[in-house]
């Protein structure tokens, strides 16, 4: 319920069922009201229509908060907003969006093309002052290749835990608890096996938590019958070897767990950027471009799930900005990387030679991108 003669925000969230969707508007929510609480904070679902025409324009403007929503289809597939971008009278803004480039490499970003109607709704973010804010190195490069320039690089909202900000990373004294989060695509459902049952041998000693970021097994609106299948099948494959699983979906909080926990090994995303936002260590394995541009961005350690084939990258990087060519791109080059196992037991033990010291420089980034975002966000409230 809005104060009488309140100044409001449109916030729009992609919280539907995935965890680290609710992370962010938890984060973003937290920053904005940290860097301008003169102002309330209204959340709207991104998926549904804003009719309410006259609120929405008698807000100060709408900020889209994070997510992989700088989408081929941004609009209107992922963000509905209204049929006719023009009754919008007042500014939209992002907040820390990113790309969904798959497979996510060099070729990807140069072939990435914006439908026409994402593009009409790119125009009207590039005209603000202060420009687009994106989450990685590689959303940037994109926008820039579709012919947008008015972009800055602030970071996802998740990586800044506010109580955490220019605290030093501490070096774990001994892995006692492991937080690891399979791949949600099926295509890594067998990768995902057998990096547990890696685990499982390299830290005989430690106690492992599977922990599922958009649930297991149950259908409902937002998990189709296949994908409720494969996370039962990673989750019956977890208990067979006699580690924990967490069910995390739906609620931030869920995640409270994670600050006891010493270390984080996974695919998803919001895992790693959580345990790096609260200076505890975490290697991210890629699905796709969502993990390369955070582990680029982030200086972090990470490891592609899957391999490019050269021959093909070769071919396939001489065109530009092309979604059919990308489209073949991706049938023919994207695939599972066998190996990736030895690379992650090298990058462990490289990890713990050093005595996870590579983590200070990620710190540093954190706490140096804070900064950027806390103009961004006053470039939005003061506009």
């Amino acid at each position: 319920m809005l104060k009488q003669n309140s100044e409001y925000f449109i916030a729009l969230t992609g919280a539907k069922k995935n965890v680290g969707d609710f992370l962010i508007t938890k984060r973003a929510l937290k920053l904005l009201k940290s860097v301008a609480p003169q102002y309330e904070y209204v959340v709207r679902p991104h998926w549904e229509s804003l009719d309410e025409i006259n609120f929405i324009n008698n807000s100060k403007g709408i900020i889209i908060l994070g997510g992989p929503g700088f989408q081929q289809n941004m609009y209107p597939r992922v963000y509905k907003l209204s049929k006719n971008l023009n009754d919008i009278k007042v500014p939209i803004w992002t907040l820390g969006t990113g790309w969904k480039g798959t497979p996510g490499d060099k070729t990807t970003e140069k072939l990435y093309e914006f439908t026409k109607n994402t593009k009409d709704l790119l125009d009207k973010l590039e005209v603000n002052s202060n420009g687009m804010s994106c989450r990685d190195y590689q959303t940037k490069r994109t926008l820039n290749n579709n012919g947008y320039k008015n972009v800055v690089m602030t970071g996802c909202p998740v990586w800044y835990d506010i109580d955490s900000i220019n605290k030093e990373f501490k070096s774990p004294y001994e892995i006692k608890k492991i937080v690891f989060t399979p791949a949600q695509n099926e295509m890594f459902s067998e990768q995902s096996i057998d990096v547990m049952k890696y685990l499982k041998n390299k830290f005989a000693e430690s106690k492992i938590v599977v922990s599922f970021h958009r649930g297991i097994g149950k259908i409902d609106d937002f998990t189709p019958e296949s994908d409720a299948k494969n996370t039962q099948l990673l989750a019956d494959k977890a208990l067979e070897m006699g580690f924990e699983i967490a069910d995390v979906s739906y609620d931030a909080n869920k995640l409270d767990f994670y600050d006891d926990c010493d270390l984080h090994i996974g695919y998803r995303v919001h895992a790693h950027i959580y345990f790096l936002s609260k200076r505890l260590p975490s290697i991210l394995l890629h699905e796709d471009g969502r993990g390369n541009g955070v582990t680029e961005a982030l200086k972090s350690p990470g490891i592609n799930g899957y391999k490019i084939n050269k021959f093909y990258s070769g071919i396939f990087s001489l065109f530009n900005n092309n979604s059919k060519v990308l489209s073949i791109y991706r049938r023919l080059a994207y695939k599972i990387d066998k190996n990736i196992i030895t690379k992650l037991d090298s990058k462990i033990d490289e990890l713990e030679n050093i005595k996870y010291a590579e983590f200070n420089q990620v710190a540093q980034v954190i706490d140096n991108q804070y900064e950027v975002m806390k103009e961004y966000i006053k470039g939005i409230t003061t506009s």
